[in-house]
């Protein structure tokens, strides 16, 4: 008994100390600073670094990589999509960097931009009830008709990031 009680105090201990280091990794993973280590992701960081999103605001908050390109519904779909993308820009940036088609793919943005990222910071009864002009602009989104933030917020995240991409910093 007295060693069921130990053993199970061990795999207490280990299950704690595995959750807090991969909370620890998932943290240091997830921002600007790491993002950017792949010579590709420069000119992404560097234009984010120029936008409100990246600190160019009067509080000098700066939304972290995660904040926007990852899921926020559940813990699990964030883990899964972090483990994915992690994975395919490591692949991309080791096999395809030189040919892939940066400016080309921002068409694509609403794929890697996601609204419950948009959602977590920007409360969405400010548009419904305190600000009726934001109400009036977002009305196709909260209605469903538009189910995207970035479909109309085309270059929220990266200032000029067109401008970035074509000069291949």
């Amino acid at each position: 008994m007295k060693k069921i009680f130990v053993l199970l105090c061990c795999g207490i201990i280990l299950g704690l100390v595995l959750s807090l280091a991969t909370a620890e990794m998932i943290e240091r993973t997830s921002g600007r600073e790491f993002c950017s280590s792949c010579h590709s992701m420069k000119g992404v960081a560097l234009s984010h670094a120029e936008d409100v999103h990246g600190g160019m605001n009067k509080l000098g908050f700066v939304a972290k990589c995660a904040d926007c390109h990852l899921p926020h519904e559940n813990v699990f779909h964030y883990v899964t999509a972090k483990a994915y993308t992690g994975a395919k820009d490591v692949l991309g940036e080791l096999f395809w960097a030189d040919s892939f088609d940066w400016v080309g793919n921002l068409q694509h943005r609403k794929d890697f931009t996601y609204t419950s990222g948009c959602i977590k910071c920007h409360d969405l009864r400010d548009i419904r009830y305190e600000i009726p002009k934001a109400f009036l602009a977002h009305k196709d989104f909260l209605t469903g008709k538009v189910p995207s933030c970035v479909q109309c917020h085309e270059n929220v995240g990266h200032k000029n990031i067109k401008d970035f991409l074509v000069k291949k910093i």
